[in-house]
């Protein structure tokens, strides 16, 4: 009795046959899609040449150090804001018992400067009553120092900024404008800027352009609620 063909035997033999043609058209098809490697299945046997299991293990190994470095990534910014929120409580703690605007613009540039590490820290308010810009602090509206400053955080933001010119770097910072790496600005308050809260460090990389401000807003809105308030 004739046996009867197997069609779809041969229609997978067939299948089989121009797979192989093609990879071995395309040797390089397994190294540009490393992916397929981990889904398939191989003997180990491979005489003197390297096996696909071994191949894949190779993949798994890179894939397994790519994730490793991810969560590594993810804990370091996960205790870094962590030490962050720790500054900023401290802050908050030291702004909140404060009942005199002199106290306070002593007190709270110290305390920033000590939790964050900065040597600089330096607080610029615009106050209408002259009799009160007798204190560095206290700027008058029509210095025009004071405006290129409100000017780069009057939309409420924080900026980190290393190019500020040299006339307001001095006029922030005096005989120390030298020191000045980088530097951020701080708006105070919620809205329209009370005032700047600038910080600096001899340390270019300290205050890039590219850093996330999230911190600093928290701590300019902090600041700036306190003296509001002492202002009355």
């Amino acid at each position: 009795m004739t046996q009867k063909p197997n069609f779809d035997q041969t229609e997978n033999l067939e299948d089989e046959q121009r797979i192989i043609e093609y990879l071995r058209s395309h040797r390089d098809f397994l190294e540009r899609h490393p992916d397929l490697l981990i889904d398939m299945q191989v003997s180990h046997d491979s005489g003197n040449g390297v096996s696909l299991i071994e191949r894949q293990v190779d993949v798994l190994r890179e894939n397994n150090q790519a994730l490793r470095k991810k969560l590594r990534a993810l804990i370091e910014a996960a205790e870094q804001n962590e030490s962050l929120n720790q500054q900023l409580y401290e802050v908050l703690l030291a702004a909140i018992v404060q009942n005199d605007l002199d106290t306070a613009l002593n007190v709270l540039p110290d305390t920033v400067k000590e939790q964050f590490d900065l040597p600089l820290a330096v607080i610029r308010l615009s106050v209408d009553d002259h009799d009160m810009q007798a204190r560095t602090e206290i700027a008058d509206k029509a210095d025009i120092e004071y405006q290129q400053l409100h000017a780069r955080v009057a939309h409420g933001r924080s900026v980190c900024d290393d190019r500020l010119p040299t006339q307001v770097l001095k006029y922030l910072f005096a005989d120390q404008a030298e020191t000045v790496g980088s530097c951020a600005l701080v708006p105070l308050g919620v809205g329209d800027p009370l005032g700047v809260l600038a910080l600096a460090s001899p340390d270019e990389n300290r205050f890039r352009a590219d850093l996330g401000t999230l911190f600093l807003n928290r701590l300019g809105v902090v600041v700036g609620v306190v003296l509001k308030r002492l202002l009355g």
